[in-house]
């Protein structure tokens, strides 16, 4: 990891990030920096007032950063729409990580504006660290949900070199949906059909991801793999449920507008619900491609 930055609110809930962030620098010993966006929709004097005040708090707890990460922060306070600058800020940094704290739940703001993690989400070129939980540990037991699409490939590769994977592999999850078993029961089919069904279902789960695995030369980095019924929230609920997860990877498809709407994304629900730690992923953006 080269360099990261940590994207603050200054509540409650960006002291874990905080605290994972500064945990990170000290395990890769790289350059840190910490934003806080000043937003822009609300009068100058105001604005003003706010910059200063931050930046002096900043500022005082300079010393305490410092000490927590082994490393001495860089300190930017700016102004603007915080999703959009946040992102920018990202590029002018040339950081490799963002890590931001969880928002606040608003279910019926969340429908129709989305949250301001969500529309970040949206545009980052850079993977997004989601901290939920406090950080007592390095991450020990990642879950990779991996849906064989090139978005997943690309999650498992950024989190890899991220130096965020065991080296013994972490587990990947995949998730499949037995669609004829539900046909056989409607039909009133019998147990043992039901059962085949889903016996074959699943073998052909597992062998398209080890297939995927192969061809994106992705082995040596899975240590486990985990095959589940279900849709993909479902699949991933009973996995957390059982299995010790400190860290989620999953990719992004870049959806925006209403075909994101219509499609929905397995990352906003997760990031909503669940309440481990979340790396989302972009996908790989061509220079020229946010203005298609």
């Amino acid at each position: 990891m080269k360099a990261l930055m940590l994207a603050t609110d200054l509540s409650n809930r960006s002291d874990r990030a905080m605290r994972r962030a500064a945990r990170l620098v000290r395990q890769f010993d790289c350059p840190w920096f910490i934003l806080h966006v000043v937003d822009e929709d609300q009068p100058q004097l105001r604005i003003e007032l706010e910059v200063e005040q931050v930046r002096r708090y900043l500022n005082e707890q300079l010393d305490f950063f410092t000490e927590l990460a082994g490393r001495t922060p860089e300190i930017w306070v700016e102004v603007g729409d915080p999703a959009k600058h946040i992102a920018d800020c990202t590029r002018w940094a040339d950081i490799d990580l963002l890590v931001v704290g969880s928002h606040r739940k608003s279910p019926l703001r969340d429908i129709f504006v989305g949250t301001t993690l969500e529309r970040l989400v949206r545009t980052s070129h850079v993977p997004i660290l989601l901290v939920n939980r406090v950080a007592e540990d390095d991450y020990l037991a990642p879950l990779l949900a991996v849906d064989c699409s090139p978005a997943s490939a690309q999650a498992v590769r950024a989190a890899n070199e991220l130096g965020l994977l065991p080296a013994s592999g972490a587990r990947a999850l995949h998730a499949f949906d037995p669609l004829g078993g539900a046909v056989l029961l409607a039909a009133g089919a019998g147990a043992g059909a039901i059962a085949k069904d889903f016996a074959t279902e699943r073998h052909r789960a597992t062998a398209a991801l080890d297939q995927f695995l192969r061809k994106e030369g992705l082995d040596a980095m899975i240590g486990q793999r985990l095959i589940e019924e279900g849709l993909p929230m479902t699949a991933l609920r009973r996995v957390l449920e059982q299995e010790p997860v400190d860290l989620l990877v999953m990719g992004t498809r870049g959806l925006t507008g209403v075909k994101r709407m219509l499609i929905g994304s397995v990352a906003d629900a997760a990031m909503r619900e669940l309440d481990c730690d979340i790396l989302t992923v972009p996908p790989i953006r061509w220079p020229d491609s946010d203005k298609a």
